[in-house]
C-alpha cells in the first residue's frame, strides 16, 4: 500500500458506475471513472453543511446540493453558487485491482503523495 494512502475501492467496481461516494475521516469523498478509464477522487461534501454531492441533481458535470441549493463543477471542484470554496482534490493510485487516496485532500501547490514525493 502506498504511504500516507488508504485503500478505498476496487476498479471492478466501477463497472457498471463511474462514480461512488466514501467516507473517509467522516468527510464524504467521491471517486470518479473518466471515460478513457482513468480514476480521480474528490471531496464531494458540499461547503455549506458538508450534505454529500453525490445524492444531489447532476446534470451536465454540474451538481446541486440536495440540502440548500448549491452549485459544483464536478470537473475542477468550482462552486458556482454559493461560495467560492472549491471542492479539492484527492491524490489516487491505482495498484492492481485495488484504488487508494490520500487520507486528506491535496493543496495543488504541494508535492503529490501517490507520486513519491511525501
Amino acid at each position: 500500500m502506498p504511504d500516507n494512502m488508504v485503500k478505498i475501492a476496487k476498479v471492478s467496481d466501477f463497472a457498471h458506475t463511474k462514480l461512488k461516494s466514501f467516507k473517509v475521516l467522516a468527510r464524504p469523498v467521491g471517486i470518479f471513472k473518466e471515460p478513457d478509464g482513468s480514476f480521480r477522487a474528490m471531496e464531494v461534501g458540499c461547503k455549506h453543511e458538508n450534505a454529500d454531492l453525490t445524492t444531489g441533481q447532476i446534470r451536465d458535470g454540474v451538481v446541486t446540493c440536495p440540502w440548500h441549493g448549491w452549485k459544483y463543477d464536478l470537473n475542477t471542484g468550482e462552486c458556482l453558487w454559493g461560495s467560492t470554496a472549491c471542492l479539492r482534490p484527492y491524490a489516487i493510485k491505482i495498484e492492481g485491482d485495488d484504488i487508494f487516496i490520500s487520507l486528506r485532500p491535496i493543496d495543488p501547490d504541494m508535492p503529490d503523495p501517490s507520486a513519491g514525493e511525501w
